[in-house]
């Protein structure tokens, strides 16, 4: 998606005024509240509160509307009367909604209104703007600890208090509420959306990759710009779609799944998806409307359901709605219908079905989608500004995917309707591929990094954080080629870990051997605690068979070095002392390796 240019030009002047409606009209909406869990606070919120209310007097909130002055000494008013010891119990106690609203507007007013000469009511839609940046803050801290989905109604009226708290002001985090004296005088305009690729940032993201200049990815987009056309995305849709209709090839059919209610529940998010990016495109391209009959443009059904299981990773949940007009291109509030939406363009079905119909999906999305994703992973991992995590007592520092490939490889997934666990898995495959070539920055670090990396999930790779973990802890909703690709996985990942181990314990009788811990942590956790992994008993008997050769072996070799070093060759030249310290040399060696495995008595059996 491209970015959206805004430049600042000259505002009108408008008369400073506000709605007759008081506050306390408003909060009345609070007292309609049917479910009983919405009228109040969860436990902890205070003190999540405090804590939120304190990173904006220090500066700390990341959201650019709380750092102006003026909003920092009026949520200061508030904060001592909220820190009160009295008023704090009170608040803990009751938790009521009403209350804590009332008693920050009550701060606000009394702390703008000083300085202020009789007759200038400029503060009181000051007030009005500020007791709802408190309103969103208290949103932010429900979604941020996801007690939001446990009392949707009191965040719906959280929402609805803003919006109306707003009627007369511009959005909080614009440049115009928060320049302080200049606020006011500039308003922000759109650019028009260019072909230029200084405006299209997941382009220069891909250039970067693979190594090429802007100059030339700029000359590719003009090349095919008459063919790369919004259009043509319509289109696209549409041709996907109708092959869904069709149970073809070109798309996952029923027999893809391992059973048909995984089908269905797949299904119904596509169809939910779908509806949204097409009409993301017709809100972004309106002559495509325009050359559509009247009946068929794109409406609202607000009948139609939300689905039970969409595409796992596409847009974020309502918990990260302040990201979605960053990350997301097409996300809407309501579900719509655009069953009866046409392009103008001839039926997909019409065309050679061994062809791609397509214009921006590949042939094979898969194939593509892993490609770009190994070129992706290995860029990152080489890149020496990407910082890595901040290591910790489970884990040392890693790197993985920077924010930009992540956005990428999220937008290629969904726009190729690429399944969400089959990124995962293909991720997964690359890794894997990588490791077992011993390529130098794919080291077991990396292995158990990204093992726990697709197993949490990120937010930029899910929608809904409980259908993402249903998908991947609920191997009945994998498609088939998913499955037997992710066994193949654990099966070669098997093999490489148990052959490194191997290796490893071969040297265990060196002064300085290297450590098991890792490699049979990695085994155990990612590995035989998976229900995918399916070994059989044989086999690990043979390997543990084979090590304990090979460490008689080792064994054998270690005994004749000391043998060598401690007791002449020559039989005349023998002595009991020497006897002695090919003892102390053999008993040594013994307690160290004791000491050395004993958290690990016994290896392998």
């Amino acid at each position: 998606p491209r970015a959206r240019r805004t430049q600042h030009v000259p505002a009108p002047p408008t008369p400073v005024h506000r709605s007759s409606t008081s506050v306390n009209d408003l909060m009345k909406d609070f007292s309609l509240i049917r479910d009983s869990k919405s009228t109040r606070f969860p436990h902890g919120f205070m003190s999540e509160l405090e804590r939120r209310l304190t990173g904006v007097l220090m500066g700390r909130e990341k959201k650019p509307e709380y750092n102006d002055a003026t909003v920092k000494r009026t949520f200061a008013a508030f904060f001592n009367a909220f820190t009160e010891q009295s008023f704090k119990k009170r608040m803990e106690k009751d938790r009521r909604v009403e209350d804590l609203v009332l008693i920050f507007f009550s701060n606000a007013t009394k702390e703008l209104q000083k300085g202020k000469p009789a007759g200038d009511d400029s503060w009181k839609l000051m007030a009005d703007r500020h007791l709802a940046l408190f309103v969103r803050l208290i949103s932010l801290v429900l979604k941020d600890h996801d007690w939001a989905r446990d009392r949707p109604e009191l965040a719906g009226r959280l929402a609805t208090l803003e919006s109306k708290l707003l009627a007369h002001d511009q959005d909080l985090s614009s440049t115009s509420t928060r320049n302080g004296p200049l606020a006011g005088t500039t308003v922000e305009v759109v650019i028009p959306l260019s072909y230029e690729v200084k405006d299209m940032p997941l382009v220069q993201v891909v250039a970067r990759i693979f190594g090429l200049t802007n100059t030339q990815v700029q000359s590719d987009i003009n090349k095919y710009k008459p063919v790369w056309t919004e259009k043509a995305a319509l289109q696209d849709l549409k041709s996907y779609q109708t092959y869904l209709n069709l149970n073809s090839k070109k798309t996952l059919r029923s027999d893809d799944f391992h059973f048909d209610e995984a089908y269905d529940s797949w299904r119904k998010g596509e169809d939910h998806d779908l509806s949204q990016m097409m009409l993301a495109i017709i809100q972004s391209s309106p002559e495509l409307a325009k050359s559509t009959p009247g009946s068929n443009l794109p409406k609202f059904n607000r009948q139609m359901s939300s689905p039970e299981s969409g595409d796992g990773s596409y847009p974020e949940n309502t918990g990260r709605v302040a990201d979605l007009s960053e990350r997301s291109s097409y996300v809407i509030d309501q579900p719509v219908d655009m069953s009866t939406l046409s392009s103008g363009s001839q039926s997909p079905v019409s065309s050679n079905d061994d062809e791609n119909p397509f214009t921006f999906i590949p042939p094979d999305p898969r194939a593509f989608y892993r490609f770009i994703l190994a070129e992706a992973l290995t860029y990152d991992l080489n890149d020496s500004s990407l910082q890595s995590s901040e290591p910790t007592a489970d884990a040392p520092a890693v790197k993985l995917f920077s924010k930009q490939s992540t956005e990428l490889l999220n937008e290629l997934g969904l726009r190729w309707r690429i399944h969400p666990v089959s990124r995962m898995v293909l991720s997964l495959d690359v890794v894997r591929e990588k490791y077992i070539d011993q390529e130098e920055e794919y080291t077991l670090d990396t292995l158990d990094a990204f093992f726990n990396f697709i197993k949490a999930q990120p937010p930029e790779w899910k929608k809904n954080q409980g259908t993402m973990n249903s998908l991947l802890h609920d191997r009945t909703k994998w498609i088939v080629t998913d499955t037997a690709l992710y066994q193949q996985i654990l099966l070669a990942l098997h093999e490489a870990l148990m052959r490194d181990l191997y290796n490893i314990m071969q040297q265990c009788y060196e002064p300085k051997p290297p450590n098991i811990g890792p490699i049979m942590y990695v085994l155990k956790t990612h590995i035989y605690d998976d229900s995918s992994f399916s070994k059989s008993q044989e086999e690990l008997d043979a390997f543990s068979g084979a090590l304990h050769e090979g460490l008689q072996q080792k064994a054998h070799d270690k005994y004749r070095s000391y043998l060598e070093k401690h007791v002449p060759q020559e039989q005349q030249s023998w002595e009991f002392f020497h006897v002695i310290e090919l003892g102390k040399a053999v008993t040594t060696l013994a307690q160290k390796i004791q000491k050395r495995y004993k958290k690990n008595p016994e290896i392998m059996g």
